[in-house]
């Protein structure tokens, strides 16, 4: 079986923490170098509700500096606010006109009263229209951004076939209710050499590496034959070599009309001898199939 490199490397000082997680990222570091960040690549990517909680904190904070600042100028050179009732009052009366301004609404009964406050009340609502810019255009690119949604099984499993053939098999299911077609895998063996730490990289050939329609559930099974670089290998020896699959899915997303890629791994530790999957989908009484997501994981022994 040929070996190759499939841009992981493979010459190391001493054991690497596994290849891809479970959410596809790889388990790479940078340092050095004229530039190490990028904000729009952090902000596309992170979660959901950390990104809106960035952007109401950003928002609060840009409107509370305003609002001190207009404090600073004297609320005396707003004309509508009311008379001072207290630090307090008159700290949210600011803070109220600066999210006007900040926002365009301008509901009129408060204006600027002076060039200093009319200069101020410029800035912030220049500083509104590319904050606002900004965001809508950060909305638009997480939710124009093409994702698949795989859910792969916990475990990968050491199975057996009915002639007695042994099969390494995980399980893959998409989340969403989307279309997706011409799904394609490719699956690779990661071992490590003890003595050396040298990674060594192999193609696993697949029974089925490519389905046209993927509605249900897909096992996506390597036959451990003699020619098979997993053939005559045991639990222990797994561990030994550091054993670690490494999957690469591609499809076409009908709803994106653009191709989807999803990634994930299984480690020596993620495997599970002598089990066979539980099947994951029925037909229900009105004769339609119905896939249980949290099926894709069970097993049971053989």
């Amino acid at each position: 079986m040929p070996t190759l490199d499939p841009g992981i490397g493979e010459k190391f000082s001493r054991r690497t923490r596994r290849a891809i997680n479970h959410d596809g990222s790889f388990n790479v570091r940078r340092r050095g170098g004229p530039h190490r960040h990028d904000p729009y690549q952090w902000l596309i990517q992170m979660d959901w509700w950390p990104f809106i909680g960035l952007v109401v904190v950003f928002f609060t904070v840009l409107n509370v500096a305003f609002a001190g600042a207009y404090m600073a100028l004297g609320l005396e050179d707003l004309p509508g606010v009311a008379a001072p009732r207290g630090a307090v009052q008159d700290f949210l009366s600011a803070l109220f006109f600066s999210i006007q301004t900040f926002t365009s609404v301008g509901y009129g009964h408060v204006y600027p009263g002076t060039n200093a406050t009319g200069f101020l009340s410029s800035v912030e609502a220049l500083v509104g229209v590319l904050t606002f810019a900004l965001a809508t255009g950060l909305l638009y690119g997480r939710f124009s951004r093409p994702t698949a949604r795989i859910h792969f099984s916990r475990t990968a499993i050491i199975s057996r076939r009915a002639d007695g053939t042994p099969c390494l098999q995980f399980r893959i299911a998409n989340q969403r209710n989307n279309i997706l077609i011409d799904l394609q895998a490719r699956v690779l063996l990661k071992t490590v050499h003890p003595a050396t730490n040298d990674q060594t990289y192999a193609l696993l050939p697949l029974e089925r590496d490519a389905i046209s329609f993927f509605p249900l559930s897909w096992t996506i099974v390597h036959d451990i034959t003699p020619e098979s670089p997993l053939h005559s290998l045991i639990a222990a020896d797994y561990e030994r070599l550091d054993v670690e699959i490494i999957i690469q899915l591609k499809a076409y997303d009908d709803t994106f009309a653009q191709d989807v890629h999803a990634r994930n791994s299984y480690t020596h530790d993620e495997i599970e001898w002598h089990r066979r999957f539980i099947r994951a989908y029925e037909v229900d009484n009105d004769g339609i199939a119905v896939l249980d997501l949290d099926m894709v994981h069970q097993t049971e022994a053989l």
